[in-house]
């Protein structure tokens, strides 16, 4: 019998921005595209739609300067060892996690950008029912992955953009 364990840590910090700090520059071509390959903006899933319909959240498209914010607090959330409980050295491999980053207004009327973090892309089996035969790679770009269990290859964080703050920070665990 699998048991779907899950580590809830609870953490919320807040960074201040500094003016004269240099930051990396994101531009968006797309909705759900930036110059990162390995990050996604999520805004029309059916995840954004069932944040509407379950808490109201409505979505909106970051800013370059928004997605400078989200790096910047995770950068610092790292450098201040909030994800050691990973049991690896998080900034070396951070940089090989897949990201999807899912923004909408909460009921207070903030910006938040969840992510939704993953090291590997998950693989659809075959459906000979629907003509598919072989094994094919999910559309993580445009759909939300959601993994029971895998341990720290998942794990989530909610940002504030509006507060600068992080919580909610949970990593998936072992069946």
């Amino acid at each position: 019998m699998a048991y779907m364990i899950f580590l809830f840590c609870y953490v919320q910090k807040r960074y201040a921005e500094s003016p004269n700090e240099k930051t990396e520059t994101y531009t968006t071509s797309k909705q759900t595209e930036t110059v990162d390959p390995k990050i996604a903006i999520l805004i029309n899933t059916e995840h954004n739609d069932w944040l509407r319909i379950k808490y109201g959240f409505k979505s909106w498209n970051p800013t370059g300067s928004d997605l400078n914010l989200v790096e910047k607090i995770l950068d610092k959330a790292i450098e201040d060892k909030e994800f050691d409980f990973l049991k690896c050295p998080i900034k070396k491999n951070f940089e090989n996690y897949y990201r999807q980053y899912v923004p909408y207004i909460n009921k207070n009327g903030e910006r938040i950008i969840e992510i939704n973090a993953f090291c590997e892309i998950l693989k659809i089996p075959p459906n000979p029912e629907n003509g598919i035969t072989e094994w094919t790679e999910m559309d993580w770009k445009n759909e939300y992955v959601m993994v029971s269990d895998g341990g720290n290859c998942y794990w989530q964080i909610t940002i504030n953009i509006d507060t600068k703050e992080f919580n909610n920070l949970m990593v998936n665990g072992i069946a």
